[in-house]
């Protein structure tokens, strides 16, 4: 047995060798550390993402516009645009579109006399002793479709008088417009004027004109009907 003096001295000797105590602060400072190397350790590991070409630090990369569309040269562009439209519900857009196709080179052609100027010809341009040039223009059959397009949009619209005028219009142009009248009626783009389509089917129902001239015909009025001309009596 120790006395106690040499007790109290190795007492003393071995308190010297333990470490200082931790406090609870310093304790979640070195979980904080050791928890902040690993997370730098993953950055560094993880691969680095690529800037867009063109941008620097801070800079921001303006967006690539969409691509415009092709230029309506003719009236099938126009007309395939209006449709595009149509499809979509943009139906002020599309009217725009038919009428616009009324007005652009179509299936009609015909020749008129070139301006001269001055030039006999050259290597792209032959001569051309008659000075006449090919245009091509819309037909009267491509116009008259294209207003049955637009009453079909002004249907669309709700516009009742706007559509019945176009269409009395249209039918006043053709050969049968019972034939066209009954077609209207089981055309699903004009379903909001059915009704105004029956009343106009019974004004062309009307009986014809009976008498005593009127089993004779009119040689003028086979004419106008032969080349397409409206004959009114």
């Amino acid at each position: 047995m120790m006395p106690p003096a040499l007790l109290l001295a190795a007492a003393a000797s071995s308190l010297a060798f333990l470490p200082p105590p931790v406090s609870p602060s310093a304790r979640g400072t070195g979980a904080a550390r050791c928890l902040d190397s690993r997370v730098a350790a993953s950055r560094v590991s993880r691969p680095l993402a690529c800037a867009p070409l063109g941008a620097e630090d801070g800079e921001e990369v303006a967006a690539v516009p969409p691509p415009s569309p092709p230029p309506l040269e003719t009236y099938a562009d126009a007309e395939a645009r209006g449709f595009e439209l149509f499809q979509e519900g943009a139906y002020e857009r599309a009217i725009r579109m038919f009428e616009l196709a009324q007005t652009l080179p179509g299936d009609g052609m015909d020749y008129v006399r070139e301006k001269s100027g001055g030039m006999i010809g050259s290597a792209t341009a032959p001569p051309n002793p008659r000075g006449l040039i090919q245009e091509r223009f819309a037909t009267a059959e491509q116009k008259m479709i294209a207003q049955y397009n637009i009453a079909c949009c002004y249907a669309k619209l709700g516009d009742t008088p706007q559509t019945m005028q176009i269409l009395s219009e249209y039918l006043r142009q053709v050969g049968e417009p019972l034939n066209q009248i009954n077609e209207m009626l089981v055309d699903d783009d004009l379903l909001t004027v059915r009704d105004e389509l029956r009343e106009l089917r019974e004004t062309f129902k009307a009986p014809a004109k009976t008498g005593f001239f009127a089993r004779f015909k009119n040689p003028l009025k086979e004419a106008a009907d032969a080349i397409g001309v409206e004959w009114k009596d």
